[in-house]
């Protein structure tokens, strides 16, 4: 094969992808590797990488060319990388090290950005939040025209499987801690969940109808079990409410296995089928976001005029409500219609005294922005506008941001989520399993093994860092409807080690 048949395979192996000219201008940046970006050795002069994008294959390199990897470290530039390096690198199709480099800057590699500064923050504390933006976005290039439904469209069609979505698609928290965890206090997501709502008062007296709106795989039900004795765990009928219904099975049979009586309904949970005032208790983690928004133009909301019957009636809500909305207004604005709505549903088949916990990333301030992920895009919660909404339906109302509910250990070192994402990846190529969840050192060396001595490029990041999943930016609303127990007669929650509770007056 001539030289430039191989080029062309190797091009047509990585998507056709036009290279970044390397200009003069471009030659005189830093290189900055991405620190999710996991070197492995998997010979004497074989070292493999892998992009964040699972539709691109492993990069083979010989060892100039980990060791070029490993020199973007933001102080040399392109020009000083191609010099020392770009004659000597070559892949396995023998492409040289400008091949390379010219690829590694385009966002659907994410193995490189080019720039005088990285992305975000400084090189010892790097976000590289721009550049996984970027990366999204490149995963939605070949995604048709969002609707305002076309989140259901996603969970109801697009999901074909139960496995790897929460892998590649939609990493939940409560996935990352599906396994116990030193963050967790050694416990998982869903049994510290348990042992929370236990000391608030909330399993006891037991609630007899449990509902979990979207409970992923059902690892939630599985963990809440543990908290509950057999004995207790009589004469609860736990229900899964999911849209997406190959979820649905691993949901009953992992709750099954736990002890539970479970049932599953496919159903949208802004407009549920059950029956008024028959739940005792409401779980819900990640989904609101996942729920029908509304986007409406600013002139819109200015001149409280809809400009088709589903903004008429979402503009209706608002009106009814009393929702705060002050101009001046963007010209566009995401308003959370479908979460408001599960809202009200939420009120109207709570029994007296039944329970609700909502668990969603968000802001409590301003407008929603999207969150582009594979094949969908997401949107934040608007938080003050469902503490509003819950007020005026009447809630009890209690408000925290999730570490601060489950008094996570906030000094826990855990594994960046994009070296995750790379290991599976390796793994999958070793035939050795490996599941995307939150480790620490330790716990990555017990589940690596022997493995772990050939890999280059792990770092860790802080539980409560941002540049690792922004938990803080999950937030908590938990509610009650009168007419059962007070929220006064429950344990209170107090301020404690710099967490403050803030209670709805």
């Amino acid at each position: 094969m001539t030289e430039s048949a191989t080029t062309d395979a190797a091009a047509d192996l990585w998507m056709g992808i036009s290279p970044q000219a390397l200009d003069e201008d471009l030659l005189n940046q830093r290189a900055w590797r991405m620190p999710d970006i996991v070197i492995y050795q998997h010979g004497p002069e074989e070292w493999w990488v892998a992009p964040l994008d699972e539709e691109l294959p492993l990069v083979r390199l010989n060892r100039m060319g980990a060791t070029l990897l490993g020199a973007m470290d933001g102080r040399m530039t392109i020009g000083a990388l191609l010099n020392q390096y770009g004659k000597w690198v070559c892949s396995p199709s023998q492409l040289n090290g400008r091949w390379h480099l010219e690829r590694w800057a385009q966002p659907r590699f994410s193995l490189a950005f080019y720039g005088t500064e990285p992305p975000s923050g400084h090189s010892a504390e790097a976000k590289w939040d721009l550049l996984l933006q970027k990366v999204r976005e490149g995963w939605h290039q070949n995604v048709k025209a969002e609707t305002e439904d076309h989140l259901s469209t996603f969970h109801v069609q697009g999901i074909q499987g139960p496995h790897g979505h929460f892998e590649l698609i939609e990493t939940t928290v409560s996935h990352l801690f599906r396994e116990p965890c030193e963050a967790m206090n050694g416990t998982t997501y869903g049994r510290l969940l348990g042992k929370t709502l236990r000391q608030m008062g909330w399993l006891s007296p037991k609630p007899k109808q449990i509902v979990e709106v979207g409970a992923g795989l059902g690892y939630v039900s599985k963990e809440l079990a543990g908290e509950l004795s057999a004995d207790e765990r009589q004469n609860i009928n736990y229900t899964f409410l999911d849209l997406t219904g190959p979820f649905l099975g691993s949901q009953t049979s992992l709750a099954r296995q736990a002890g539970w009586t479970a049932t599953a309904i496919q159903a949208n949970a802004e407009c549920m089928p059950l029956a008024d005032q028959s739940v005792d208790l409401f779980i819900d983690n990640e989904n609101l976001a996942d729920m029908t928004p509304v986007q409406f133009s600013g002139d819109e909301l200015l001149m409280f005029k809809g400009e088709n019957p589903q903004h008429e009636e979402a503009l209706d809500l608002i009106r009814r409500m009393r929702l705060p909305l002050n101009p001046p207004f963007p010209d566009e604005i995401i308003f959370n219609y479908g979460a408001i709505q599960f809202l009200q549903e939420v009120w109207r088949v709570l029994k007296p005294g039944g329970r609700a916990i909502l668990v969603e990333f968000g802001i409590e301030e301003d407008w929603p922005s999207p969150v582009k992920l594979p094949g969908h895009t997401e949107y934040e919660v608007q938080f003050s506008h469902l503490r509003h909404a819950a007020k005026w339906l009447g809630f009890r109302e209690q408000y925290c941001t999730l570490p601060q509910l489950l008094g996570m250990k906030p000094d826990t070192q855990v594994l960046c989520t994009g070296a995750a994402y790379t290991l599976r990846r390796i793994c999958r190529e070793l035939e050795k399993p490996f599941s995307v969840r939150a480790y620490t050192e330790k716990e990555l060396g017990a589940t690596l093994g022997d493995l772990l001595s050939k890999l280059t490029g792990l770092h860790y990041h802080n539980v409560l860092d941002p540049a690792w999943f922004g938990l803080w930016d999950f937030k908590v609303m938990l509610l009650e409807k009168p007419g059962g127990l007070s929220i006064g007669q429950q344990p209170a929650f107090k301020e404690s080690a710099g967490f403050r509770w803030y209670t709805q007056q």
